[in-house]
Order: C-alpha cells, then sequence, then structure tokens
C-alpha cells in the first residue's frame, strides 16, 4: 500500500468522523428546537403500515392521487348521437409513490415485501391521514410496482420506489327481510 493510499484511506475516515459528528449535531439541535421531531409524526397509515417521520425513520408517500368516476349506460340511437345515462358512482381509486432508503431506517426489502403480502391477501384496511379517514369505505391493494434503485455489493436493495394502486372496498351487504338473503 503506498503512501497516497494511505493518506486517502486516512482523510476519508476523518471526513466520514466529520460528516456523521454534523449529522448528529444538526438532529440533536432539531430534536431540541422541534420536540415532535424527536417523538416522530404519524402522517397517516395504510392499515397497520404507519406513514411517520422521526430522527430514526421516514416512511412517507408522495403524488398522491385520487380518482372519482361514474359509471354510464350509452344507448345508441339511429341517426342522433347515444345518449347517456347514469347508473351509479364508480369505485374510486388511489395511486401513491413511496420510497424506502436504508439511510432512512428503513429496510427496502421488508416495506416492500410487507405491501406485497397485503396486495396478495386482498385484506381491506383503512387509510388515515392524521386522523381523518380518507372515503367512505375501506382499500385494498390492487397493485405494488418496484424499482430498486441502488443494491449493494452483496445484493441487499439500499434504495427502491414502489408505486401502490389503492382500490375502494365495498362490501356487499346482505338484505336480511329479502326471501333467501340476496344480496344489494
Amino acid at each position: 500500500m503506498s503512501f497516497l493510499d494511505n493518506a486517502i484511506g486516512s482523510y476519508k475516515k476523518q471526513t466520514e468522523k466529520r460528516l456523521l459528528n454534523l449529522r448528529n449535531n444538526i438532529l440533536s439541535d432539531l430534536s431540541s428546537r422541534f420536540s415532535w421531531l424527536s417523538q416522530g409524526v404519524q402522517i397517516g397509515s395504510l392499515g397497520d403500515i404507519v406513514f411517520t417521520v422521526s430522527t430514526d425513520e421516514v416512511r412517507t408517500f408522495r403524488d398522491y392521487r385520487r380518482s372519482t368516476k361514474a359509471r354510464f349506460a350509452s344507448h345508441e340511437r339511429i341517426g342522433g348521437k347515444p345518449i347517456l345515462e347514469y347508473i351509479a358512482p364508480d369505485g374510486e381509486e388511489i395511486t401513491f409513490s413511496m420510497t424506502f432508503h436504508v439511510e432512512l431506517g428503513v429496510s427496502p426489502a421488508k416495506e416492500t415485501e410487507r405491501l406485497r403480502e397485503l396486495c396478495e391477501k386482498g385484506e381491506a384496511m383503512y387509510l388515515v391521514f392524521g386522523s381523518a379517514p380518507i372515503g367512505a369505505h375501506m382499500w385494498v391493494i390492487e397493485s405494488v410496482e418496484e424499482s430498486a434503485e441502488r443494491i449493494d455489493h452483496g445484493g441487499r436493495i439500499l434504495v427502491s420506489q414502489v408505486e401502490v394502486t389503492l382500490k375502494e372496498y365495498v362490501p356487499v351487504i346482505y338484505d336480511a327481510a329479502q326471501e333467501g338473503g340476496t344480496a344489494t
């Protein structure tokens, strides 16, 4: 190992130590100024997945989009434009992105696996922002799309980008008054 390699290695270690101290000082300063930061802020949740920001972990979402549609029947007319007839509201859809980063206190592989399991089970759950539920019904994960943005030399995912699509879950309601308990 040459003198230059030793000097570079020593410089890297010193720089890493200084940056780590600077990071800790900044976090300590922020925690003392904003007490809520050290306690963690719950932004909301999707079932048991808590969207949170703290000095230890960041699990948030971005690019939130909500789609509301109506269903119409189209009646064809000879020699004229079709007539639309309103049938009912259609189920809503929500999409958002999540970025999982090892350096932000979460395991991208575990977080994505948890989302995949919920999707495959078809488990209905509430989506909550702050303390308010979103929509009148529960939601199911229709799809989870993952892209690994950084992988280390051991094959571990360090950073992943996940696109989540939720569908409104409207349970079937049975009318016991009708003979045979038919669905309504």
